[in-house]
């Protein structure tokens, strides 16, 4: 890492968001063993970056939010889906007090609706052949987190399908977010933790929506 290698207070975009964690994660360049996988979609520009540093294989990996009816920003939970293995992954903190404000009925809907998401994502930017990841070790990039229930989720799925390390590189993590996924990661690298965090966009200069194009070409087998 060069020694005027401080972290900004926000970026311009994505990649180079990743171009700045690539640089954290200097230690895993030319390992045959790594693979980058970017959290769809968001995270696919920031893994991109990264892959191309480390000279890394890097693919996709479909993540769907469950999300509070009245905040559509906040996920109290989330799916993660890589070939065959899925999970499904709860954030306590959220969780408990989305339970007591909705009915049973509402979430069921709210998940049902995430599932449906989740396997349209893994239809048309993942599809039926993935990297394997058994036995390797995984980095595992979003563009961001603000209650880290994508990421956790996507641990999970990780540890399912035998990943032997997982890396999480976040550009930006809101603090409690940040606690409980590096607690769960076997290595977190993270530029920006703000004391004040109110949304991921608010740490880019740019925050457009990442298209299905972009995914492709930024993903090599897709």
């Amino acid at each position: 890492m060069k020694p005027d290698h401080v972290a900004p207070t926000r970026f311009s975009d994505r990649a180079e968001a990743g171009e700045y964690l690539a640089a954290e994660l200097e230690h895993h360049a030319a390992d045959e063993n790594v693979v980058v996988l970017g959290l769809l979609s968001g995270g696919v520009p920031v893994a991109a970056a990264i892959a191309s540093h480390l000279g890394a294989e890097v693919d996709a990996l479909a993540v769907s939010g469950l999300v509070l009816p009245e905040r559509s920003t906040v996920a109290y939970a989330a799916l993660a889906a890589y070939g065959d293995d899925v999970s499904l992954k709860y954030v306590a903190r959220v969780w408990a007090p989305a339970r007591q404000r909705f009915t049973a009925a509402v979430l069921d809907e709210v998940e049902a609706e995430a599932r449906k998401e989740l396997m349209d994502l893994q239809r048309r930017l993942v599809g039926e052949t993935v990297l394997p990841v058994k036995d390797r070790t995984v980095v595992l990039c979003e563009d961001g987190m603000a209650t880290g229930a994508t990421m956790l989720a996507a641990i999970e799925v990780m540890r399912r399908a035998g990943a032997s390390r997982i890396v999480v590189a976040v550009p930006v993590a809101a603090l409690a977010a940040r606690q409980e996924v590096e607690a769960a990661a076997d290595e977190f690298v993270c530029a920006i933790t703000p004391k004040v965090f109110n949304t991921v966009s608010a740490f880019y200069s740019r925050f457009d929506a990442v298209t299905d194009d972009e995914v492709v070409a930024l993903i090599p087998h897709l």
